[in-house]
């Protein structure tokens, strides 16, 4: 397997008491600008602030981002993955600012309103391109374990995206609409390897502001963020339990007759059984090596990935490749809307 004495060791850089002192906690916040997402993000920063950590507030709706349009170059150009370089996006907008912040933070609170159940349009926009092959840790992995080979000492990824960082979720619905939002918010930290402090969704929290129950839960996941950052070995999940014992998700898949059931976050499988009226998730030990929030899981999905696309680059070059793609473009072309006209 691709890596496999580095599974071995941790790859997340230890961090020194100079760097320890120095918390930065970054706020990332969606929905209505000075909303309530924002009202609830400056109150998670609130607490972390108390803790001494040094905050920094982003309003996501502020940022050009776009969204990814799947040309690979952060896996197969000149700067991709492949080659060893530091899959930076090649899209021209705001993702790289945030991406230094982003990096530079010891740990990220992200507030968002819920949309149909789940995260809204805007985020998994962010989430495509902060959460894609350019910043999977399995990924980078391989990238540096190929720029290490070449001998060089310039270019790379970027040492920053091995720092061990910490995340909390806080997702505000409307209604009780609410059931997909905390596995949305573990997809995008699943990528990173963010370590999940806390994941709050709270139903029918449109005055939330006016809840001081719930308020003060927020400030404390803003201290508790920063007591992690603070002590990073120590550090505790202080999210709902859920029902994978893993991830923490309640979201499970289930396939066609139902005979396998998939944690659809971290990807174990296991059965479901009744215990004292409540459902279970059981899984075998040796399903952590295949998680996909564990390095080995995601060693494993490079290699799986790799064999696809190789599998495809092959087919792509043979005549009945062309010759089918090539009746599709003649069948016919996209509409467009008018430019340019009054």
């Amino acid at each position: 397997m691709i890596g496999l004495k580095s599974v071995k060791r941790s790859i997340f850089e230890k961090r020194t008491t100079a760097e320890r002192s120095i918390m930065k906690i970054l706020g990332i916040s969606g929905g209505t600008k000075n909303g309530t997402n924002d009202a609830m993000v400056r109150e998670a920063l609130m607490g972390a602030k108390e803790m001494g950590a040094e905050v920094e507030f982003i309003h996501l709706l502020d940022l050009n981002l776009k969204p990814c349009n799947g040309c690979l170059n952060c896996v197969v150009g000149k700067d991709g993955i492949m080659n060893g370089g530091s899959g930076r996006c090649v899209l021209k907008d705001d993702l790289p600012w945030l991406e230094d912040k982003f990096y530079d933070a010891h740990g990220v609170i992200f507030g968002m309103p819920v949309f149909v159940k789940g995260l809204p349009g805007f985020f998994k926009s962010l989430q495509d391109r902060l959460g894609g092959p350019s910043h999977d840790i399995g990924m980078l992995t391989v990238a540096k374990d190929i720029h290490d080979k070449k001998g060089v000492t310039t270019g790379g990824p970027d040492p920053r995206a091995f720092k061990k960082k910490f995340a909390t979720y806080i997702g505000i619905g409307g209604s009780d609409w609410t059931c997909r939002m905390a596995a949305d918010f573990s997809l995008l930290g699943m990528v990173s390897m963010l370590v999940t402090v806390d994941n709050l969704v709270f139903s029918w929290g449109k005055s939330i502001i006016m809840q001081d129950d719930c308020v003060a839960r927020i400030r404390e996941a803003g201290r508790s963020i920063a007591k992690a950052a603070m002590d990073p070995d120590n550090a505790k999940y202080l999210g709902d339990p859920g029902i994978c014992s893993n991830c923490h998700s309640r979201l499970m898949y289930l396939n066609d007759d139902a005979s396998r059931v998939e944690c659809s976050v971290c990807g174990v499988v296991g059965e479901l059984s009744v215990v004292n009226g409540k459902i279970r998730f059981n899984f075998g030990p040796e399903q952590y090596e295949i998680a996909h929030d564990k390095l080995p899981g995601k060693l494993k999905h490079v290699e799986d990935i790799g064999r696809i696309e190789g599998a495809f680059a092959e087919a792509q070059q043979t005549e009945e490749f062309k010759k089918r793609m090539k009746a599709y473009r003649e069948f016919i072309q996209p509409s467009r809307p008018p430019r340019g006209v009054k």
